[in-house]
């Protein structure tokens, strides 16, 4: 695997976040995640570690019971089985990285 430009896999959709597969692997996954302005990816838990990546844009990552104002170069980390979601407050770009893989 050579080099990935985040900037090419950003696309936004108003009806829907849009979620991409940027790398795959038997350990670790990164799926990169762009949102229009108030669109959300409800909490929900998974069994892996997730860190996530503000690359652009502004507004919240919920992880547990806390909800963290977050804009770019935000980094937050969800423990396994622990809720995580994430809400725009304007057009925002995430990189999440997930281990091990689901």
């Amino acid at each position: 695997m050579g080099k990935i430009s985040l900037k090419e896999h950003i696309k936004f959709s108003q009806e829907k976040y849009i979620s991409k597969i940027l790398f795959d692997s038997e350990k670790a996954r990164l799926v990169l995640f762009c949102l229009e302005k108030g669109q959300e990816i409800v909490p929900h838990t998974v069994k892996s570690q997730v860190v996530m990546v503000v690359v652009s844009g502004k507004g919240t990552i919920t992880v547990g019971n806390k909800t963290h104002k977050v804009k770019q170069d935000s980094l937050v980390v969800s423990e396994s089985m622990e809720a995580h979601g994430i809400k725009a407050d304007e057009q925002m770009v995430v990189l999440a990285t997930i281990i091990p893989r689901p």
